[in-house]
């Protein structure tokens, strides 16, 4: 096996144990950018039930520190 074709193979490997970003770091840059941006204008406008969505954004930030997003993209 060459050199090249050896770090070649070391950085798939690395890559692949690096965490993947949430959909919504992919998407906004970060969950805090996407509860800015659609959320708090959907609660102040009514569309939106404000408890319910602290349940919400609650579990997603709890996924997202526990790495539900890598296990899932994962499958």
């Amino acid at each position: 096996m060459s050199l090249r074709a050896l770090q070649r193979r070391v950085k798939r490997i690395e890559d692949a144990r690096k965490p993947r970003p949430s959909p919504f770091t992919a998407w906004f840059g970060s969950l805090d950018v996407w509860v800015e941006m659609e959320i708090l204008p959907g609660v102040e406008s009514g569309a939106l039930d404000p408890d319910d969505m602290i349940l919400i954004v609650a579990v997603l930030r709890a996924w997202e520190a526990s790495g539900a997003w890598d296990v899932a993209q994962s499958r």
